[in-house]
């Protein structure tokens, strides 16, 4: 491969990188302020946080998990921000199973699959958080993110052109948009 496309792949790899971290730290922050289309009961409530020294072995039996879904969703989330992605999915997936219609956790599904570079799976778990709430701005993001990375650019900015409509003055609505213009 000549240099000059090397160098262009990993510009573009590392930029792909950067916009990841940017979505997923500007979503994490936000995921508690922004109203969703669903029943507040289905919020989580506490924080989640990286895992703590009591956690920092993963459960060895996934049947033993908290019968709470908002239990087994922060307990995703943790295993999620400490990188370890196969077991977010798989709690999440129980997660799911319990709370079908928690769109949050759809999207921390689908980013997690992504980040395991299972993109059709994500890109199929955020879409099915679009279906059940339409108007939640942070899953529009997510999916425009992953599609843009997968290289279907043009379903790209109708997801993120739909994130950015939602509430353009919003932190996500501004990265859809400034992601919106990155994409040619």
């Amino acid at each position: 491969m000549p240099a000059e496309n090397y160098k262009k792949w990993t510009v573009a790899g590392v930029l792909i990188l950067i916009i990841g971290m940017v979505i997923f730290a500007i979503t994490t922050s936000n995921h508690k302020t922004e109203t969703p289309a669903v029943d507040s009961t289905q919020r989580r409530t506490a924080p989640s946080g990286p895992i703590t020294d009591s956690m920092t072995q993963p459960p060895v039996q996934l049947d033993k998990l908290p019968e709470d879904p908002k239990e087994l969703a922060l307990l995703g989330d943790k295993y999620f921000e400490s990188g370890r992605y196969d077991v977010a999915v798989q709690i999440y997936e129980k997660t799911l199973q319990k709370n079908p219609d928690d769109v949050d956790t759809y999207n921390d599904m689908g980013l997690a699959l992504n980040y395991m570079k299972r993109s059709d799976d994500a890109i199929n778990a955020l879409k099915k958080g679009t279906q059940i709430a339409p108007s939640y701005q942070r899953v529009w993001l997510s999916l425009g993110f992953v599609l843009m990375s997968t290289g279907r650019n043009d379903e790209a900015k109708t997801a993120l052109k739909k994130a950015a409509e939602l509430n353009p003055q919003s932190d996500m609505g501004q990265e859809a948009v400034r992601i919106l213009g990155s994409l040619k």
